[in-house]
């Protein structure tokens, strides 16, 4: 019976592998830890893999049974019934016999698993900065649905604004937001366009002088700035975790330099301009600093229709 029990540890290996897939993502999707590799817009995607796999572990069951009640294929020789086609055609369904082929197959899948098990998710934010660079500019990043703080506003610009914002087809759908923030007594960076509203400030810098603003992150420096410049910033999701990019706005405090970099902080002050690699955008005079706790999940993603959600 030594091939049989060699045939049920592959089966039941098999069975274990895809049980241990199948109830990572579960967790991963459950917890919401799936939001440090993914964005938003994809989750779907993974609990369909999830519902698949799950199918393939069914499957996968019944293999196994079946294995434990199989007779073995020597046993069967000697009854006369072995499968002399299989042989004939060089095609023998038996797993294979060699250890370190079945450690090195088997390990390839055992591994991964392993890692996600036992290492800790954990989210990036200053250390990848300093690799990639700090991007202060925006680009358009993702939430459900209009903001609160601003879904009391949309359609309520006037003559005068709209004079302010004008715009062409590049930015009219920026120019839109620009008029809804501009409304605000507070500018607040929350998560929910976090790269929307920073794309729009930059992109109409001179409206929004001497407006107030509000943002929690993480500080981050470049050789560029001065001694009472930061930079604080979010790390952008767009896709997966491959992807992510930091985003910020230059910040200038008396004390900047008391601030250590990847500290989290929430910072209230006043909206002013200024040149950042030879391009005009925002910066903020800092008025009040807070310590603040990093978020579980620290990262900003974008909203791809948030144009049509202004209409």
């Amino acid at each position: 019976m030594g091939n049989n029990r060699v045939s049920i540890v592959h089966h039941l290996l098999k069975l274990v592998i895809l049980l241990g897939f199948t109830g990572y993502l579960v967790y991963l999707a459950l917890t919401g830890e799936i939001l440090l590799f993914i964005a938003p817009h994809l989750v779907k995607y993974v609990e369909i893999a999830a519902a698949g796999l799950f199918l393939f572990c069914i499957f996968q069951l019944y293999f196994s049974i079946r294995s434990l009640k199989q007779p073995d294929a020597a046993h069967d020789c000697d009854h006369g019934h072995c499968h002399h086609h299989d042989l004939e055609h060089g095609h023998s369904h038996e797993p294979s016999r060699s250890l370190w082929k079945n450690v090195m197959i088997y390990g390839l899948f055992i591994l991964p698993l392993l890692f996600g098990l036992f290492l800790p998710n954990q989210a990036f934010a200053g250390s990848l900065a300093r690799n990639k660079g700090m991007n202060v500019g925006g680009e358009a990043v993702t939430s459900d649905g209009v903001p609160l703080d601003l879904a009391q506003l949309v359609g309520n610009e006037d003559a005068a604004i709209k004079q302010l914002f004008r715009s062409d087809k590049y930015n009219r759908d920026y120019a839109k937001l620009g008029m809804l923030l501009y409304q605000q007594d507070l500018i607040e960076m929350k998560d929910e366009w976090f790269i929307e509203k920073l794309q729009a400030l930059h992109s109409f810098a001179d409206q929004f002088e001497g407006k107030q603003i509000k943002i929690k992150g993480f500080i981050y420096r470049e050789n560029e700035l001065s001694e009472n410049q930061f930079i604080i910033g979010r790390m952008a999701m767009t896709h997966c975790i491959a992807d992510i990019s930091p985003y910020g706005i230059v910040t200038e405090s008396p004390d900047a330099s008391s601030y250590a970099n990847d500290t989290w902080v929430t910072i209230t002050g006043t909206i002013e301009k200024t040149t950042y690699h030879n391009q005009t955008v925002i910066k903020i005079i800092v008025e009040n600093v807070e310590p603040a706790t990093a978020p579980v999940i620290p990262y900003v993603y974008p909203d791809w229709g948030f144009a049509q959600k202004l209409q």
